[in-house]
């Protein structure tokens, strides 16, 4: 008999927490397993490459958020009773506490039993496994880069995570961050990294732009990330800024959304850089755009793991990479990319060297099986069965 497995995200728009899911879900052997993905947030840009195997359940929670008088009133009018005791019970936990999250059960009526339930996100995600899905086992994963919370937070992290048997970090380093922040969860936390696919990466990498960046006239260089501060998308700017300067001619894209794109807007036309660096937005399939580009460079501030770095190393795209805890665990400086520190002069010099020293470029262009095998689908695949079906 199968074993009966759930997925639980909030949606699956462009984004390295859902590609990350997507590459599980494309990887389950579905011979031995029943999978269902709940979603919160409607299906998104990764939809369609979801296998046919999976079961798709979707529960619209946008309209049991906002402001109570109106969120009460607009329901009631709408007679969205769903929405309505949703939002009562959202009242209610913040008055009596999180258990009182098993109220919502009757709501989503849900009666199958999972063998194990998996918030791939945390928050909403982990709260509804947590409190709402009938399951003998229970797993959230953890791929934040930075643990940024206040004392009452991780009091309610440490309630919920009571209710589950393991979490998972995708980065040793992910882990220890957590350890030092919600002791109790000790000996709970295991680390599963994320998948990075090689021979899907690489012929997704053939498909070609509708872009042409590539240019003999020109230095292209390609950042993808969320534009939002954490990810220094920003930097980026600053250090294209200083490169124009000194009289290096360039081209440089980044692919991504996010709150701060207005400010990165603002600041390329404040350095007149139009004709310099150009904000493509988000695209499903970024690796065509990471295989033509001279340089990948990635000015992320915070990463747990930091999924499109190890991408660029499977298209054999030199890397110059801002330090972070998740890139710093398998980036060798000079061996097979470049660390640097996450500031705009210190991307600029990583970028800089790499134009110049030739022979250090082209060894950054050599194979990166050694690195990239730890993060195979079947290394990952084998934790998660073992994860799955351990008593």
């Amino acid at each position: 008999m199968k074993k009966k497995v759930l997925f639980v995200n909030g949606h699956l728009n462009v984004g390295g927490v859902e590609n990350s899911l997507i590459n599980v879900l494309k990887s389950i052997d579905y011979n031995y397993y029943e999978v269902d993905l709940i979603l919160f947030e409607g299906l998104g840009d990764y939809a369609n490459e979801v296998p046919i195997e999976v079961n798709i359940i979707y529960y619209d929670l946008s309209k049991a958020y906002g402001p109570i008088k109106q969120c009460f009133l607009e329901n009631i009018k709408k007679r969205n009773w769903f929405a309505l005791g949703l939002r009562l019970i959202f009242l209610l936990e913040k008055i009596m506490g999180v258990k009182t999250l098993y109220l919502a059960k009757p709501l989503f009526n849900l009666h199958k039993e999972y063998d194990c339930a998996i918030a791939y996100r945390v928050g909403i995600c982990t709260d509804f496994v947590g409190y709402i899905i009938n399951s003998k086992k229970k797993v959230t994963w953890w791929h934040h880069g930075t643990y940024d919370y206040p004392e009452n937070q991780t009091k309610r992290w440490i309630e919920v995570f009571k209710n589950f048997n393991k979490i998972i970090a995708v980065s040793d380093s992910s882990k220890e961050m957590l350890i030092n922040n919600i002791n109790e969860i000790n000996n709970k936390i295991i680390t599963i990294p994320n998948i990075i696919n090689v021979d899907e990466i690489q012929h997704k990498a053939n498909e070609g732009t509708s872009l042409e960046i590539n240019s003999n006239e020109t230095i292209s260089l390609l950042s993808v990330g969320r534009l939002s501060p954490e990810k220094g998308m920003i930097n980026c700017v600053h250090a294209c800024k200083k490169l124009v300067d000194n009289g290096y001619k360039v081209k440089w894209y980044l692919i991504g959304e996010g709150t701060e794109r207005y400010v990165i807007e603002r600041c390329i036309k404040d350095y007149q850089l139009e004709n310099n660096i150009y904000l493509l937005g988000a695209i499903s399939n970024p690796y065509p755009y990471i295989k033509n580009a001279y340089i990948y460079v990635h000015p992320s501030l915070v990463e747990s793991l930091s999924i499109t770095v190890l991408e660029a190393l499977a298209i054999n795209t030199p890397v110059t990479v801002a330090k972070s805890m998740g890139p710093e665990e398998f980036i060798r400086h000079k061996e097979n990319g470049l660390l640097v520190d996450p500031t705009p002069d210190a991307l600029f010099n990583g970028i800089v060297s790499l134009i110049k020293n030739y022979k250090l470029y082209n060894q950054l262009k050599n194979d990166k099986s050694d690195v990239l095998k730890n993060y195979s689908p079947e290394v990952i695949m084998k934790k998660i069965y073992d994860l799955i079906e351990a008593g």
